[in-house]
């Protein structure tokens, strides 16, 4: 019994180690993209949510093909009851049989085993498995669809990191210029070289870097908290994202864009299985006009003592509604009702899928002037500070034109890394609407 216990308790132990969160709040940890994907598709609740529907469409689908298959009912019963006889004629005759009600009471015993099978029913039940089916081919693409909005999700958050890590850096390097800066003013203004308005200058330029690095690193961490919770982390680990953001030149076929989308985007296909499993339920609705053919045989046993006597049957049912106060007309209506809408809707997200590639690609392609626009300002911006700098150093500037080459560089620093990550949503965007975020079909909920 000991020993028992102890298993137990080194069970309880290891499911304790084991279900505890990969990341602390003390550690540190340094993750890419393709980690940060990972994370997501194995923690976040919203992808299991969606394969517990797989399931439960698995399970419909299981219900709908059972009507198929034998059906096989056992019912036993035991009793005892009174049989008092009660006069029901006039007849003075009857009361020569009547006896006065007692409590004498006789055991009643019965048993028996069914058998029923449908043979034919004009596709009823056929067409109701097969709507199933489809409806599980459809939770399956949502359930891919759900992968491939988290992934999205995850790559604007990552993108928007690495874009004020970029923003943040080029920050710090000005504030470091501008202490630099300020204390040579003030050396400057006590030995009597520049005026007082100088320091006053340098001092507010530095609390306009610090508001600007402040400002800078709580959006970051805004980003950092969304990334968090898409992976199922704790809001508190301390984690660090590791990435480069570059612009690679993509094709602007905007057409064959949408025939692939067309064919690989979860969320219309799925769309596509669900006009399939309303075609169906209204062949369904049609085939409820018409009789079902069943065979049945049974085999029971009965008697007021044992052994008990066995009797046996066996033949066909025929089940043909004749009148149902138009419910199968009405349900025909709704399920054709139900089919139009869904064709409607597929014609709806044809319309919407162009669009939505149309619409990537320009981001893509503005984003990509932005880039290259913004890396010559940038470049500019950086020449034009060194020379301002050393032009104040050397006191043919003053000190207007250099704070004004600061601001200058600073917005060309983070237009260039804002341009970056415009660019690399955009791409990723476009994976998105094309349904090309991952593979197709796959579901860790098929089996």
């Amino acid at each position: 019994m000991m020993s028992k216990s102890i298993s137990i308790f080194f069970l309880f132990l290891l499911l304790s180690i084991t279900a505890v969160p990969p990341v602390s709040a003390d550690e540190q940890q340094v993750m890419t993209l393709d980690d940060c994907v990972k994370l997501t598709l194995e923690n976040n609740p919203q992808l299991k949510a969606s394969g517990m529907d797989i399931m439960s469409s698995k399970g419909t689908y299981g219900i709908a093909r059972s009507v198929l298959l034998p059906q096989i009912n056992a019912v036993a019963d035991a009793q005892r009851a009174t049989s008092n006889f009660a006069i029901t004629s006039k007849s003075p005759y009857t009361s020569i049989f009547y006896r006065t009600p007692d409590n004498t009471n006789y055991p009643y015993y019965t048993a028996s085993v069914t058998l029923n099978q449908q043979l034919f029913s004009f596709g009823k039940n056929y067409f109701g498995m097969q709507s199933a089916s489809e409806l599980v081919k459809a939770s399956r693409y949502n359930f891919v669809n759900t992968k491939n909005t988290l992934i999205y999700s995850v790559k604007q958050n990552f993108f928007s990191i690495l874009q004020y890590n970029m923003i943040i850096e080029a920050d710090r390097y000005l504030l470091q210029q501008m202490e630099t800066q300020l204390q040579q003013a003030q050396a400057y203004y006590k030995a009597g070289i520049k005026t007082k308005i100088d320091v006053l200058s340098a001092q507010t330029s530095l609390g306009n870097i610090k508001l600007s690095l402040i400002t800078a690193e709580n959006a970051k961490k805004i980003y950092i908290l969304n990334l968090l919770s898409l992976m199922g982390l704790p809001l508190t680990a301390g984690i660090e994202f590791t990435g480069e953001l570059t612009a690679t030149t993509i094709t602007s076929d905007a057409d064959a864009y949408v025939d692939k989308a067309l064919g690989n985007r979860p969320d219309y296909l799925s769309l596509k299985k669900q006009l399939d499993s309303a075609t169906y339920s209204y062949k369904q609705s049609i085939s409820t006009y018409f009789p079902t053919l069943s065979g049945v045989a049974s085999y029971n046993w009965s008697g007021q003592d044992f052994p008990l006597v066995w009797n046996w049957t066996a033949g066909l049912e025929l089940d043909f509604n004749i009148f149902s106060g138009f419910q199968n007309t009405s349900a025909k209506e709704v399920a054709r009702a139900q089919m139009l809408k869904l064709k409607y809707n597929i014609d709806q997200q044809k319309l919407s899928v162009g669009l939505s590639v149309q619409s990537a690609l320009d981001n893509i392609d503005q984003a990509e002037k932005s880039i290259t626009v913004a890396k010559d300002t940038l470049d500019q911006a950086q020449a034009n500070l060194e020379l301002t700098e050393k032009g104040y150093n050397a006191g043919i500037n003053n000190y207007l034109d250099y704070l004004t080459a600061v601001g200058t560089y600073q917005n060309a620093q983070s237009s260039y890394a804002t341009a970056l990550a415009s660019y690399n949503i955009a791409v990723a965007n476009l994976e998105y609407v094309t349904g090309n975020t991952i593979e197709n079909g796959g579901s860790n909920y098929e089996e």
